[in-house]
């Protein structure tokens, strides 16, 4: 049986958390779909408030494409298709963040780039 998008979110987003941590307790959730294409993530910036749990919906509009934000030890594969995958992870420290094609797909793969941007929480 296949697990609902809302189901897989909800598993991800549960075990990237500190242990005992509830997603309420992280922050707001911030939802964005993003959509891949030769050679752009749209959109191309995301920007969310440290502490917050960020979901993305992902699809692809042409070929495979990938994922990838290091710092946050996010990577994850885009089928072609337009079938959607999604993950989840709290924006836990402050910064602006490259997020990179992690699949080759193609000539211009190494300008498809984004960037999560990440507020520093009010003190």
């Amino acid at each position: 049986m296949r697990k609902g998008l809302l189901g897989v979110l909800t598993t991800l987003v549960l075990g990237l958390l500190p242990a005992g941590a509830a997603p309420s307790a992280a922050g707001s959730a911030q939802r964005f779909e993003v959509t891949a294409s030769r050679y752009r993530f749209e959109p191309a910036r995301l920007e969310v408030r440290q502490g917050d749990v960020v979901e993305l919906v992902l699809r692809s509009a042409d070929t495979d494409h990938g994922l990838a934000i290091k710092a946050y030890a996010v990577k994850v594969a885009i089928p072609k298709g337009g079938e959607t995958v999604g993950v989840s992870f709290v924006a836990s420290r402050s910064g602006t963040f490259p997020i990179d094609c992690s699949e080759y797909c193609g000539s211009g793969h190494k300008r498809m780039r984004g960037e999560l941007v990440v507020v520093e929480k009010a003190q």
